[in-house]
Protein backbone atom coordinates (compact mmCIF):
# COMPACT_ATOMS: atom_id res chain seq x y z
CA UNK A 1 0.00 0.00 0.00
CA UNK A 2 1.11 3.26 -0.67
CA UNK A 3 2.49 5.65 1.87
CA UNK A 4 -0.15 8.31 3.27
CA UNK A 5 1.74 11.27 3.70
CA UNK A 6 1.44 12.05 0.09
CA UNK A 7 -2.26 12.17 0.35
CA UNK A 8 -4.88 14.41 -1.74
CA UNK A 9 -4.17 18.05 -0.37
CA UNK A 10 -0.65 18.13 0.95
CA UNK A 11 1.27 20.43 -0.10
CA UNK A 12 4.16 19.53 -2.44
CA UNK A 13 7.83 20.18 -0.93
CA UNK A 14 10.12 23.02 -2.51
CA UNK A 15 6.79 23.92 -4.65
CA UNK A 16 7.18 26.29 -7.09
CA UNK A 17 7.46 29.71 -6.52
CA UNK A 18 8.70 32.96 -7.55
CA UNK A 19 12.57 33.27 -7.41
CA UNK A 20 12.46 29.47 -6.74
CA UNK A 21 15.07 26.96 -7.84
CA UNK A 22 11.77 25.14 -9.54
CA UNK A 23 10.81 28.73 -11.01
CA UNK A 24 14.07 29.12 -13.15
CA UNK A 25 14.01 25.55 -14.38
CA UNK A 26 12.68 25.73 -18.41
CA UNK A 27 11.36 21.96 -18.73
CA UNK A 28 8.19 20.91 -18.79
CA UNK A 29 8.08 16.73 -18.71
CA UNK A 30 5.68 15.17 -20.93
CA UNK A 31 4.82 11.71 -19.91
CA UNK A 32 2.97 9.65 -21.70
CA UNK A 33 3.32 6.12 -23.69
CA UNK A 34 5.00 8.39 -26.45
CA UNK A 35 7.86 7.01 -28.89
CA UNK A 36 6.33 3.63 -28.44
CA UNK A 37 5.35 3.31 -31.99
CA UNK A 38 1.89 3.50 -31.29
CA UNK A 39 0.02 5.90 -33.80
CA UNK A 40 -2.61 6.59 -31.35
CA UNK A 41 0.00 7.86 -28.47
CA UNK A 42 1.71 9.83 -30.87
CA UNK A 43 -0.99 12.07 -31.73
CA UNK A 44 -1.37 12.52 -28.31
CA UNK A 45 2.22 13.85 -28.27
CA UNK A 46 1.30 16.12 -30.94
CA UNK A 47 -1.95 17.91 -29.34
CA UNK A 48 -0.38 18.14 -25.80
CA UNK A 49 3.10 19.99 -27.66
CA UNK A 50 0.27 22.40 -29.61
CA UNK A 51 -1.94 23.27 -27.01
CA UNK A 52 0.99 23.74 -24.29
CA UNK A 53 3.47 25.81 -26.18
CA UNK A 54 1.43 28.69 -25.91
CA UNK A 55 0.83 28.43 -21.90
CA UNK A 56 4.63 27.44 -21.77
CA UNK A 57 6.41 30.11 -23.64
CA UNK A 58 10.78 29.53 -24.15
CA UNK A 59 10.42 26.34 -22.26
CA UNK A 60 11.55 23.28 -23.71
CA UNK A 61 9.28 19.85 -23.91
CA UNK A 62 11.17 17.18 -22.51
CA UNK A 63 9.25 13.28 -23.67
CA UNK A 64 9.36 10.69 -22.02
CA UNK A 65 10.05 7.67 -24.78
CA UNK A 66 11.02 3.99 -25.71
CA UNK A 67 13.16 5.38 -28.81
CA UNK A 68 10.81 4.81 -31.49
CA UNK A 69 10.39 7.98 -32.93
CA UNK A 70 9.45 8.00 -36.36
CA UNK A 71 7.55 10.94 -37.98
CA UNK A 72 7.93 13.06 -34.70
CA UNK A 73 10.92 14.93 -36.37
CA UNK A 74 9.00 18.13 -37.12
CA UNK A 75 7.30 19.09 -33.10
CA UNK A 76 9.51 21.09 -33.24
CA UNK A 77 13.47 22.69 -32.04
CA UNK A 78 11.94 23.06 -28.22
CA UNK A 79 10.97 19.04 -28.12
CA UNK A 80 13.47 16.23 -26.43
CA UNK A 81 13.29 13.17 -26.59
CA UNK A 82 14.85 11.68 -23.49
CA UNK A 83 14.94 7.90 -24.62
CA UNK A 84 14.53 7.34 -20.74
CA UNK A 85 12.19 4.24 -21.81
CA UNK A 86 14.90 2.45 -22.94
CA UNK A 87 17.19 2.34 -19.90
CA UNK A 88 14.61 -0.44 -18.28
CA UNK A 89 14.87 -2.90 -21.87
CA UNK A 90 18.87 -2.78 -21.69
CA UNK A 91 19.36 -6.33 -21.17
CA UNK A 92 22.92 -5.99 -20.56
CA UNK A 93 22.14 -4.84 -16.84
CA UNK A 94 20.30 -6.86 -14.64
CA UNK A 95 16.44 -6.00 -13.41
CA UNK A 96 17.80 -4.35 -10.10
CA UNK A 97 20.45 -2.00 -12.22
CA UNK A 98 18.27 -0.71 -14.49
CA UNK A 99 15.30 0.03 -12.39
CA UNK A 100 18.03 2.04 -10.46
CA UNK A 101 19.23 3.51 -13.28
CA UNK A 102 15.66 4.56 -14.99
CA UNK A 103 14.48 6.06 -11.35
CA UNK A 104 18.09 8.00 -10.87
CA UNK A 105 17.27 9.19 -14.36
CA UNK A 106 13.91 10.48 -13.46
CA UNK A 107 15.52 12.41 -10.66
CA UNK A 108 17.97 14.19 -12.71
CA UNK A 109 15.32 15.04 -15.52
CA UNK A 110 12.52 16.13 -12.82
CA UNK A 111 15.57 18.88 -11.52
CA UNK A 112 15.86 20.24 -14.86
CA UNK A 113 11.52 20.75 -14.71
CA UNK A 114 9.13 22.52 -13.48
CA UNK A 115 6.34 20.77 -14.59
CA UNK A 116 5.77 16.91 -15.06
CA UNK A 117 2.53 16.20 -17.82
CA UNK A 118 0.91 13.10 -17.84
CA UNK A 119 -0.45 13.79 -20.97
CA UNK A 120 -3.27 11.43 -22.42
CA UNK A 121 -3.17 7.38 -23.11
CA UNK A 122 -4.24 4.84 -20.68
CA UNK A 123 -1.73 5.37 -18.11
CA UNK A 124 -3.30 4.08 -15.56
CA UNK A 125 -3.68 0.78 -15.77
CA UNK A 126 -2.84 -2.61 -13.84
CA UNK A 127 -2.66 -5.52 -16.72
CA UNK A 128 -1.30 -8.61 -14.78
CA UNK A 129 0.95 -6.81 -11.68
CA UNK A 130 0.53 -3.27 -10.24
CA UNK A 131 4.17 -2.77 -11.01
CA UNK A 132 2.83 0.00 -13.88
CA UNK A 133 1.04 2.01 -10.90
CA UNK A 134 3.61 1.57 -8.70
CA UNK A 135 5.91 3.18 -11.11
CA UNK A 136 3.91 5.69 -12.00
CA UNK A 137 3.61 6.68 -8.13
CA UNK A 138 7.34 6.45 -7.29
CA UNK A 139 8.17 9.52 -10.20
CA UNK A 140 4.93 11.24 -8.61
CA UNK A 141 6.46 11.02 -5.27
CA UNK A 142 10.06 11.83 -6.99
CA UNK A 143 8.61 14.68 -8.81
CA UNK A 144 6.85 16.28 -5.57
CA UNK A 145 10.18 15.73 -3.68
CA UNK A 146 12.03 17.74 -6.37
CA UNK A 147 9.12 20.52 -6.13
CA UNK A 148 7.83 19.73 -9.37
CA UNK A 149 4.13 20.37 -10.22
CA UNK A 150 1.88 17.78 -11.57
CA UNK A 151 -1.08 17.65 -14.13
CA UNK A 152 -2.99 14.66 -16.02
CA UNK A 153 -5.02 15.65 -19.61
CA UNK A 154 -7.39 14.00 -20.62
CA UNK A 155 -5.80 10.36 -19.25
CA UNK A 156 -7.33 7.19 -19.60
CA UNK A 157 -7.65 4.67 -16.69
CA UNK A 158 -8.78 1.03 -17.18
CA UNK A 159 -10.83 -1.52 -15.44
CA UNK A 160 -8.90 -1.69 -11.85
CA UNK A 161 -8.93 -5.01 -10.82
CA UNK A 162 -8.47 -5.00 -6.92
CA UNK A 163 -8.69 -2.83 -3.95
CA UNK A 164 -4.90 -2.46 -4.09
CA UNK A 165 -5.02 -1.25 -6.96
CA UNK A 166 -7.26 1.67 -6.78
CA UNK A 167 -4.88 2.85 -3.75
CA UNK A 168 -2.29 3.44 -5.82
CA UNK A 169 -4.13 5.16 -8.07
CA UNK A 170 -6.25 7.50 -5.17
CA UNK A 171 -2.55 8.18 -3.66
CA UNK A 172 -1.14 8.91 -7.22
CA UNK A 173 -4.42 11.76 -8.09
CA UNK A 174 -3.45 13.14 -4.14
CA UNK A 175 -0.08 14.35 -5.52
CA UNK A 176 -1.49 16.11 -8.63
CA UNK A 177 -2.90 19.36 -9.02
CA UNK A 178 -4.76 18.70 -11.51
CA UNK A 179 -5.95 15.19 -12.86
CA UNK A 180 -8.81 15.24 -16.14
CA UNK A 181 -9.74 12.02 -17.33
CA UNK A 182 -10.75 11.30 -20.84
CA UNK A 183 -14.25 9.41 -20.25
CA UNK A 184 -16.63 8.24 -17.28
CA UNK A 185 -15.39 4.69 -17.67
CA UNK A 186 -11.97 5.82 -16.29
CA UNK A 187 -14.34 8.58 -14.16
CA UNK A 188 -15.58 5.68 -12.54
CA UNK A 189 -12.04 4.08 -11.36
CA UNK A 190 -11.45 7.15 -9.70
CA UNK A 191 -14.29 7.83 -7.41
CA UNK A 192 -13.94 9.63 -3.95
CA UNK A 193 -11.24 11.85 -5.48
CA UNK A 194 -10.50 15.37 -6.67
CA UNK A 195 -10.57 13.78 -10.17
CA UNK A 196 -12.60 15.53 -13.16
CA UNK A 197 -14.10 14.62 -16.75
CA UNK A 198 -12.23 15.91 -19.26
CA UNK A 199 -11.99 14.49 -22.75
CA UNK A 200 -9.66 12.77 -25.07
CA UNK A 201 -6.99 15.37 -26.67
CA UNK A 202 -7.33 13.63 -29.98
CA UNK A 203 -10.85 15.40 -30.40
CA UNK A 204 -9.12 18.72 -30.58
CA UNK A 205 -7.66 17.90 -33.73
CA UNK A 206 -8.26 20.25 -37.10
CA UNK A 207 -9.20 20.82 -40.61
CA UNK A 208 -9.57 16.31 -40.74
CA UNK A 209 -11.56 16.09 -43.80
CA UNK A 210 -15.17 14.60 -43.53
CA UNK A 211 -17.26 12.58 -45.79
CA UNK A 212 -20.55 11.78 -46.87
CA UNK A 213 -22.28 8.67 -46.73
CA UNK A 214 -21.46 6.49 -49.46
CA UNK A 215 -22.58 6.15 -52.98
CA UNK A 216 -22.13 1.99 -53.58
CA UNK A 217 -19.94 -0.22 -52.40
CA UNK A 218 -18.11 0.85 -49.20
CA UNK A 219 -14.40 1.32 -47.82
CA UNK A 220 -13.68 -0.75 -44.80
CA UNK A 221 -11.00 0.30 -42.61
CA UNK A 222 -10.01 -2.51 -39.65
CA UNK A 223 -7.58 -1.66 -36.42
CA UNK A 224 -6.28 -4.73 -34.41
CA UNK A 225 -4.93 -5.00 -30.80
CA UNK A 226 -2.93 -8.18 -30.87
CA UNK A 227 -2.02 -8.24 -27.28
CA UNK A 228 -5.54 -8.49 -26.49
CA UNK A 229 -5.63 -11.56 -26.99
CA UNK A 230 -3.49 -14.65 -26.43
CA UNK A 231 -2.95 -18.55 -27.00
CA UNK A 232 -5.64 -20.00 -28.76
CA UNK A 233 -7.36 -17.15 -28.38
CA UNK A 234 -5.37 -15.42 -30.77
CA UNK A 235 -6.12 -17.87 -33.51
CA UNK A 236 -9.90 -17.75 -32.81
CA UNK A 237 -9.80 -13.80 -33.16
CA UNK A 238 -7.87 -14.67 -36.45
CA UNK A 239 -10.15 -16.49 -37.75
CA UNK A 240 -13.26 -14.44 -36.81
CA UNK A 241 -11.43 -11.60 -38.62
CA UNK A 242 -11.12 -13.28 -41.64
CA UNK A 243 -14.30 -14.63 -41.70
CA UNK A 244 -15.19 -10.81 -41.47
CA UNK A 245 -13.07 -9.54 -44.20
CA UNK A 246 -13.83 -12.79 -46.42
CA UNK A 247 -18.00 -11.56 -46.18
CA UNK A 248 -17.04 -7.61 -46.93
CA UNK A 249 -14.98 -8.69 -49.65
CA UNK A 250 -18.09 -11.23 -51.46
CA UNK A 251 -20.22 -8.54 -51.06
CA UNK A 252 -17.77 -5.88 -52.90
CA UNK A 253 -16.42 -3.73 -50.11
CA UNK A 254 -13.56 -2.65 -50.07
CA UNK A 255 -11.06 -3.62 -46.86
CA UNK A 256 -7.89 -1.87 -46.15
CA UNK A 257 -5.99 -3.10 -42.80
CA UNK A 258 -4.24 0.10 -40.70
CA UNK A 259 -1.17 -0.24 -38.54
CA UNK A 260 -1.52 1.74 -35.56
CA UNK A 261 1.25 -0.23 -33.92
CA UNK A 262 4.80 -0.44 -35.63
CA UNK A 263 6.88 -3.30 -34.63
CA UNK A 264 10.00 -2.31 -33.07
CA UNK A 265 9.51 -1.58 -29.25
CA UNK A 266 7.25 -4.38 -29.09
CA UNK A 267 4.77 -7.09 -31.17
CA UNK A 268 2.95 -4.74 -34.21
CA UNK A 269 -0.18 -4.98 -35.77
CA UNK A 270 1.38 -6.74 -38.85
CA UNK A 271 1.42 -10.14 -36.64
CA UNK A 272 -2.33 -10.37 -36.50
CA UNK A 273 -3.07 -8.85 -39.80
CA UNK A 274 -0.33 -11.73 -41.27
CA UNK A 275 -2.39 -14.00 -39.60
CA UNK A 276 -5.81 -12.86 -41.06
CA UNK A 277 -4.50 -12.94 -44.03
CA UNK A 278 -3.37 -16.56 -43.74
CA UNK A 279 -6.80 -17.02 -44.09
CA UNK A 280 -7.93 -15.29 -46.82
CA UNK A 281 -7.92 -15.74 -50.63
CA UNK A 282 -4.57 -15.02 -51.52
CA UNK A 283 -5.65 -13.86 -54.95
CA UNK A 284 -7.99 -11.23 -53.20
CA UNK A 285 -5.20 -8.76 -51.04
CA UNK A 286 -5.63 -6.48 -48.51
CA UNK A 287 -3.79 -3.23 -48.81
CA UNK A 288 -2.27 -2.29 -45.84
CA UNK A 289 -1.87 1.51 -44.66
CA UNK A 290 0.96 2.42 -42.34
CA UNK A 291 -0.27 6.40 -41.24
CA UNK A 292 1.99 9.00 -39.08
CA UNK A 293 0.87 11.01 -36.91
CA UNK A 294 0.29 14.25 -39.20
CA UNK A 295 -3.07 15.73 -40.73
CA UNK A 296 -1.73 15.25 -44.10
CA UNK A 297 -0.69 11.48 -43.24
CA UNK A 298 -4.49 10.58 -41.55
CA UNK A 299 -5.91 11.92 -44.60
CA UNK A 300 -4.13 9.99 -46.94
CA UNK A 301 -4.97 6.99 -44.94
CA UNK A 302 -8.50 7.43 -44.06
CA UNK A 303 -9.69 9.86 -47.09
CA UNK A 304 -11.42 7.31 -48.68
CA UNK A 305 -12.94 4.85 -46.18
CA UNK A 306 -16.29 5.16 -45.22
CA UNK A 307 -16.63 3.18 -41.67
CA UNK A 308 -13.58 2.23 -39.44
CA UNK A 309 -13.87 -0.80 -37.66
CA UNK A 310 -11.53 -2.63 -34.67
CA UNK A 311 -9.66 -2.24 -31.91
CA UNK A 312 -7.82 0.91 -31.69
CA UNK A 313 -9.45 3.32 -29.74
CA UNK A 314 -8.22 6.09 -31.44
CA UNK A 315 -9.04 5.15 -34.63
CA UNK A 316 -12.57 5.26 -33.30
CA UNK A 317 -11.91 8.85 -32.36
CA UNK A 318 -10.47 9.99 -35.57
CA UNK A 319 -13.58 8.18 -37.26
CA UNK A 320 -15.91 10.07 -35.41
CA UNK A 321 -13.83 13.33 -35.93
CA UNK A 322 -13.96 12.48 -39.46
CA UNK A 323 -17.40 12.23 -39.84
CA UNK A 324 -17.09 8.20 -40.31
CA UNK A 325 -19.45 5.57 -38.70
CA UNK A 326 -17.70 2.82 -36.75
CA UNK A 327 -17.78 -0.47 -34.63
CA UNK A 328 -16.25 -1.24 -31.67
CA UNK A 329 -14.51 -4.48 -31.00
CA UNK A 330 -13.72 -4.16 -27.38
CA UNK A 331 -11.09 -5.16 -25.11
CA UNK A 332 -11.24 -2.82 -22.21
CA UNK A 333 -13.43 0.04 -20.73
CA UNK A 334 -12.78 2.89 -23.43
CA UNK A 335 -13.94 0.96 -26.41
CA UNK A 336 -17.33 -0.02 -24.62
CA UNK A 337 -17.20 3.96 -23.94
CA UNK A 338 -16.79 5.49 -26.97
CA UNK A 339 -19.39 3.51 -29.15
CA UNK A 340 -22.18 4.07 -26.32
CA UNK A 341 -21.19 7.74 -26.34
CA UNK A 342 -21.76 7.84 -30.19
CA UNK A 343 -24.60 4.98 -30.48
CA UNK A 344 -22.30 2.98 -32.26
CA UNK A 345 -22.20 -0.75 -32.60
CA UNK A 346 -19.82 -2.30 -30.39
CA UNK A 347 -19.25 -6.16 -30.01
CA UNK A 348 -17.28 -7.94 -27.20
CA UNK A 349 -13.73 -8.89 -28.32
CA UNK A 350 -13.55 -12.00 -26.32
CA UNK A 351 -16.27 -13.83 -28.00
CA UNK A 352 -17.21 -12.26 -31.31
CA UNK A 353 -18.11 -13.63 -34.51
CA UNK A 354 -16.99 -13.12 -38.05
CA UNK A 355 -20.52 -12.74 -39.11
CA UNK A 356 -21.82 -10.71 -36.51
CA UNK A 357 -18.87 -8.11 -36.88
CA UNK A 358 -19.40 -8.15 -40.58
CA UNK A 359 -23.33 -7.23 -40.38
CA UNK A 360 -22.58 -4.97 -37.37
CA UNK A 361 -20.65 -2.89 -39.53
CA UNK A 362 -22.99 -3.08 -42.81
CA UNK A 363 -25.84 -2.41 -40.81
CA UNK A 364 -23.43 1.10 -39.62
CA UNK A 365 -22.57 1.87 -42.85
CA UNK A 366 -25.85 4.68 -42.75
CA UNK A 367 -24.95 6.07 -39.45
CA UNK A 368 -23.17 9.40 -39.16
CA UNK A 369 -21.70 10.72 -35.97
CA UNK A 370 -23.61 13.30 -33.94
CA UNK A 371 -21.72 16.13 -35.37
CA UNK A 372 -22.57 18.56 -32.30
CA UNK A 373 -21.32 15.51 -29.99
CA UNK A 374 -17.73 15.29 -31.78
CA UNK A 375 -18.14 19.67 -31.10
CA UNK A 376 -18.50 18.89 -27.68
CA UNK A 377 -15.67 16.21 -27.52
CA UNK A 378 -13.70 18.66 -29.54
CA UNK A 379 -14.39 21.60 -26.19
CA UNK A 380 -14.11 18.92 -23.27
CA UNK A 381 -10.33 18.25 -25.13
CA UNK A 382 -9.21 22.15 -24.87
CA UNK A 383 -10.86 22.15 -21.49
CA UNK A 384 -7.96 19.76 -20.51
CA UNK A 385 -5.52 22.71 -21.33
CA UNK A 386 -7.54 25.58 -20.00
CA UNK A 387 -7.91 23.91 -16.71
CA UNK A 388 -3.80 24.14 -16.86
CA UNK A 389 -3.91 27.32 -17.71
CA UNK A 390 -5.77 28.20 -14.61
CA UNK A 391 -3.41 26.78 -12.62
CA UNK A 392 -0.38 29.02 -13.73
CA UNK A 393 0.93 32.37 -12.27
Amino acid sequence: MPPSDLRAGAAPRGAESTGSAAGRRNGIILHGYYGCGNLGDDLLLTVVIAGLRPLFPGCRFLVRDCGDNEGLAALGPDVSFTGIEMILMDRRRGKFARVLRYFAAWWRLLGQSRWLVLGGGTVFHAVDSLRSLQSQWIICALARARGVRIAALGVGVSDLPSPAARRWLRSIIGMTELFLVRDESGLAQCAGTPARLGDDLVFAWQGLPERGPPTGKATIALTVVPAAFRGATLEHAAAALADAVRHWLAHGHGVVFVIFLRAGVTQGDDALFDRITAHIDRDRPVEIRRPTASAKAISAALGDVDLVCGMRFHGLVLAATLGRPFVGLAHDNKVWDICRRFDMPCLDARGFTGAGLAAAAEGALDRRPDRALVERCAAGARRNFAALAALLP
